[in-house]
């Protein structure tokens, strides 16, 4: 009996912990995608995305590791970029894509090599990652000193966001770099720094160097705050008595420990971050040169840095204050940012920033948000997902917010507006998997895909078209063994009777012949495919 009653005091323990409330959060966001895990790639940044990284992987383990350039190359798909003429071989830069730093590509290759080709297997590393940066956050929060309270609120509050239920599936992109922000707060707390420290700080700064753009960003400004706070008074410790008030929380002075430039802490983790970050970019660099070379590199940072629809030599533009509007209307959209946290955005970044916890890490993650929207606009403008990274910093500023919060009441009073709270958290994470939302961004443009299922490889095409909306055409690639161009008036004389069209059947053109949409190949819901004979004069 004693030790039953032992095991039972050390079970209700752990289900009291913090810890175990993150893992249950992060266990019920793998739940809530798992349905989608096999779902076709369609007309989304799923399809788009996912699609691409498919192409790359069958590649590699189809051609081999140095024939497949290691991942970059994408074939069928040609970049549209180089508009090269239907029928025409494309040239070799064309059929690479090697534009962002390369772990995801090498995940998406370990992934299918284990799981086989298949959507599913290109989706878990995605899933994975999503659930494990709920994790992540959860730690760079506590080793900031947050009490668990707002802590888990703040991480359920992001988890149950639309834009983290479509997105965090696919691209992480602050994830790693979060980690990062984590082991280097853990670190400075100790007493004595241990090499596995080090390693642990090192070994996630490379690989957040080689997950994203903002990774990179991010550990430069990480190896900024360690060397101003080492060439200062040393080895500052983060930890403000969570027990105390507010004004505590944003004046009170931090732990420091006198130490010697480069022999303290501060100066051996930014070794280690510097180390770890030289590997991964020094890698994502190789990738990239070898294989998009620096023309290609070069010609991709004149299209996202433009304020021209279409790229670079775009034929229309947008002014600041249209783009403003249209970022804007994309945080409007569905409940990618629920009217809540919609509400509390501006008092979520002041309160990370005001707040001497959380103030660098909200500066660091601020930054690289503000700099993937506003530096590269042109990318923001096309794409949603890139105002995803602002999730970062808004979350660790709502937990800062809470904590303010919570200190403002007496102790018996805190449960009351946590529960609140979490009732509201939960009842959006309801809303947006049951509505709408997982309609529009995920179920819907999969029935593109579901047609490409049904037709099979069409053996004898050689050219399929998409007729907008049908874009992105990488997932059409990753289904048809076949390039893919898209379908205007004026290309209609390069049609040829092999080749098929994808599009939807409410948004057919008007220069389509009568009937043109009659006997399908194949057809699910609004999307269908067609041969491309039915377009050309008899």
């Amino acid at each position: 009996m004693p030790e039953l009653r032992a095991a039972i005091t050390f079970l209700a323990t752990r289900l009291r912990s913090g810890w175990t409330v993150v893992a249950l959060i992060a266990v019920a966001l793998v739940a809530a995608w798992l349905p989608d895990l096999g779902l076709p790639f369609g007309n989304s940044d799923d399809g788009r995305i996912l699609g691409l990284f498919g192409l790359q992987a069958r590649n590699f383990w189809d051609l081999g590791p140095v024939d497949s350039y290691f991942g970059a190359v994408v074939e069928p798909y040609v970049n549209p970029v180089y508009d090269v003429a239907p029928r025409a071989d494309p040239p070799p830069v064309a059929v690479r894509y090697a534009h962002h730093p390369p772990l995801q590509v090498l995940m998406a290759v370990v992934s299918t090599g284990l799981l086989g080709d298949s959507t599913a297997a290109l989706r878990v590393p995605g899933l994975l990652m999503g659930a494990a940066t709920v994790v992540f956050m959860a730690s760079l929060l506590r080793s900031r000193d947050l009490a668990w309270g707002p802590i888990l609120l703040a991480v359920a509050a992001m988890a149950s966001t639309g834009f983290y239920y479509v997105y965090g599936r696919i691209s992480v992109s602050f994830s790693l770099l979060v980690a990062v922000i984590a082991a280097v707060s853990w670190a400075l707390s100790r007493t004595n720094l241990r090499g596995r420290d080090m390693l642990v700080v090192a070994g996630l700064a490379a690989l957040a160097a080689m997950q994203s753009w903002i990774g990179i960003a991010a550990m430069v400004l990480v190896m900024l705050w360690l060397l101003v706070t080492s060439q200062g008074d040393g080895g500052e410790t983060p930890l403000v008595d969570s027990r105390r008030g507010v004004g505590a929380a944003v004046t009170g002075p931090q732990r420091r420990l006198p130490v010697s430039w480069l022999s303290g802490r501060r100066g051996r983790l930014l070794v280690a971050v510097a180390a770890g970050a030289a590997l991964g970019a020094g890698a994502t660099a190789l990738w990239m040169l070898h294989g998009a070379g620096v023309d290609d590199l070069a010609s991709q940072v004149a299209i996202r840095t433009s304020n021209e629809v279409g790229g670079a030599n775009g034929s229309l533009t947008f002014t600041f204050s249209e783009f403003l509007a249209r970022q804007w209307r994309f945080v409007n959209e569905e409940m990618l940012v629920p009217v809540w946290l919609r509400v509390l955005l501006l008092p979520c970044l002041l309160a990370g920033l005001i707040d001497r916890r959380t103030r660098v890490a909200t500066a660091i993650t601020l930054s690289v948000a503000a700099a993937m929207t506003f530096g590269v606009q042109q990318g923001a403008w096309v794409h949603r997902l890139w105002n995803f990274p602002w999730l970062a910093p808004v979350t660790i500023g709502f937990a800062a917010l809470a904590d303010w919060i919570r200190l403002l009441f007496p102790r018996r009073w805190r449960p009351l507006p946590a529960v609140l709270a979490a009732v509201v958290i939960a009842g959006t994470l309801v809303a947006v998997v049951g509505g709408s939302t997982r309609q529009r961004y995920i179920t819907d443009p999969a029935d593109a895909g579901t047609v490409l299922e049904q037709v099979g490889d069409l053996s004898g095409s050689e050219l399929a078209w998409s007729v907008p909306p049908v874009t992105s055409a990488t997932w059409i690639s990753y289904y048809l063994p076949m390039r893919v161009m898209r379908l205007d008036e004026d290309n209609l004389g390069d049609l040829d009777n092999s080749d098929v069209v994808v599009l939807r059947a409410d948004r057919v053109p008007d220069f389509f012949p009568e009937g043109a949409l009659r006997d399908p190949l194949a057809a699910h819901n609004d999307f269908l495919i067609i041969s491309a004979s039915r377009l050309l004069p008899h």
